[in-house]
């Protein structure tokens, strides 16, 4: 494997490696350029090759492998090594499949608990309303603007207080994040998902659950759309 990076990024990779424990960074690094594309689907990843050029031991990057091969990001083939998933429209559509049954569902126990105030999820909106694009070449920023978004579906999650059902959402975002990474530059579109968001939180504020499912169940089938016509596009 062969991937090439500008001295500038290089150095933020390497910075980014430094900042946590030597695992948790590698996982951190693969993963943030796995959902930017600058580890392509289909690519083999090399173990001697990384490991020289991030300057770690192989133990550690393997542990990464696994982890990122259980979010689905890796795969892991018996004596040829790991490489990056593919990405399909089938994929993306199992991943917002699992995505809109359990928001609907955390909406389902916050009507039954009669849950209404969500101050977690409003101020998550409130950093959203005013977030800028992130520049189109810088991987890190482009996470951290994904992230950020996504903290609202998060915290809806969270919000249910079924630990089980948070973990398994917060699961999906690798694979989530992936897929929107492809569409977050069409103009307009964040805009439209925060007005979305704001309409989300309003509603389930009134305690209109019912119609919050359904705006929920509009709003991921919606993307999940876009994102059927982008990949069959690209292939």
């Amino acid at each position: 494997m062969n991937i090439v990076y500008s001295k500038h990024y290089e150095e933020m990779d390497m910075e980014a490696l430094n900042i946590t424990g030597v695992t948790e960074s590698i996982i951190q690094y693969l993963r943030i350029h796995i959902i930017d594309g600058a580890l392509k689907p289909g690519q083999k990843l090399n173990e001697v090759d990384l490991s020289s050029r991030l300057e770690i031991s192989r133990p550690p990057l393997r542990e990464a492998f696994r982890v990122l091969e259980n979010e689905h990001l890796i795969l892991s083939l018996p004596r040829k090594g790991c490489y990056v998933t593919e990405v399909s429209v089938e994929d993306c559509r199992e991943v917002f499949q699992a995505r809109e049954m359990i928001e609907c569902y955390a909406v389902e126990l916050l009507k039954q608990k009669g849950i209404r105030d969500l101050p977690q999820v409003a101020s998550v909106l409130e950093v959203t309303a005013d977030l800028p694009m992130p520049a189109n070449a810088d991987p890190y920023k482009k996470y951290h603007y994904l992230k950020t978004i996504a903290n609202f579906h998060i915290n809806l999650v969270q919000a249910a207080g079924n630990s089980r059902l948070s973990r398994w959402y917060n699961s999906l975002f690798p694979s989530l994040a992936r897929y929107q990474s492809m569409y977050i530059y069409i103009p307009g579109l964040m805009n439209v998902s925060q007005e979305i968001h704001e309409a989300i939180l309003n509603s389930i504020q009134n305690g209109k659950y019912e119609q919050v499912k359904e705006k929920l169940s509009i709003h991921i089938r919606g993307f999940l759309a876009l994102m059927e016509k982008k990949i069959n596009h690209q292939t």
